[in-house]
């Protein structure tokens, strides 16, 4: 191999690896917008200490995809229960119960402002987070 060659072959590598240093040196542009989503639900104190984490699957046009334990279609008390044991035994009416429900839907609102305080975020539509319920073996409702 000749000196010119030699020397084409080290500055190429020493450009690719200064490329490949620059691009990904916390630049948080180049990063999926979901996990960028994500990070912001995580950061916020409300939801953090809520036992169930919110998350986005899709970010397409304006319009946020969020996990919720809850759908139209699945009753809340299943996942109430296993969240907090000593809601089993309690009919649906107790105070407990009523708190916890009424916990959740703020929670689900905070995620919502969370979301709808980024930039780019027109809307949040929910998808039934069916991976939690085979995850903590909770039967989904039929």
């Amino acid at each position: 191999m000749d000196r010119l060659t030699l020397t084409s072959i080290i500055a190429s590598a020493a450009f690719l690896i200064f490329l490949i240093v620059s691009l990904t040196w916390h630049n948080d542009e180049l990063r999926p917008r979901i996990w960028q989503l994500n990070e912001v639900l995580e950061q916020d104190p409300e939801l953090a200490e809520y036992p169930y984490d919110f998350k986005v699957l899709l970010f397409l046009n304006g319009v946020v995809t969020l996990t919720s334990p809850q759908a139209s279609d699945v009753p809340l008390r299943p996942f109430l229960n296993r969240i907090d044991p000593s809601l089993a035994d309690k009919p649906a009416d107790a105070p407990e119960v009523v708190e916890a429900e009424r916990r959740f839907r703020a929670i689900e609102m905070q995620a919502i402002r969370v979301m709808l305080s980024q930039p780019d975020v027109e809307s949040v539509v929910w998808s039934l987070d069916r991976a939690w319920y085979h995850k903590n073996r909770v039967p989904l409702a039929k």
